[in-house]
């Protein structure tokens, strides 16, 4: 019965072994980074593009139509609030994606792009916060959300076998009965404390 517990536990691990290296990655990222006022900004890209703007579209409609022909796949769908006019009284979109933010103005007969990529480690931060209930329609966010989420179960399975290892082992291991001991008086005293 062990041996199986162990192949389980040993299985569970490799799945969620690239996740929690993300995850260490971007705690550490967390912890070192200086406030958000005092880093760096990213040098922005601009183009234009010639776009006849159709007079039958609202708004959002229009907002839908640039976002489905010019923008990234992994841009979301417009809300309302992220529809603006500009001084000038343009209507100007921003879609936010998970690398980055584009800023579209919208012209009678052209677009204008602004478009603001992340460092990687902000991009990593991003992708592994994502979680299911986000509006993500593209495949490639949508596969790394759902192995996320496999990968945070097996972590629970993992501590399950863990335990259940720790369990059936011989009582003469005193190094761990200490540690375990130890490990949960710490985590009961954070816990109560915060």
């Amino acid at each position: 019965m062990r041996a199986w517990i162990q192949q389980i536990h040993i299985y569970l691990s490799l799945l969620s072994f690239t996740s929690l290296v993300v995850f260490g990655l971007v705690g550490l990222h967390a912890t070192f980074e200086p406030k958000f006022e005092d880093r760096p900004k990213a040098e922005a890209r601009r183009w234009e593009t010639a776009f006849p703007t159709p007079k039958d579209l609202d708004d959002v409609e229009l907002a839908e139509r640039i976002r489905k022909d010019f923008v990234s796949a992994l841009a979301n769908p417009v809300a309302k609030q992220f529809l603006k006019r500009t001084a000038e009284g343009r209507l100007q979109v921003d879609f936010y994606e998970v690398n980055g933010l584009t800023r579209v103005v919208v012209f009678d007969d052209k677009l204008t792009f602004e478009q603001t990529r992340v460092p990687v480690l902000e991009y990593l931060n991003r992708i592994h916060a994502t979680t299911t209930r986000a509006p993500v329609r593209d495949l490639r966010v949508r596969a790394w959300i759902w192995y996320n989420e496999l990968a945070v179960w097996s972590l629970l399975g993992m501590t399950l076998t863990g335990m259940l290892l720790w369990l059936t082992m011989r009582l003469s291991h005193r190094g761990a009965l200490v540690a375990a001991v130890l490990g949960t008086g710490a985590f009961a005293l954070i816990y109560w404390r915060l």
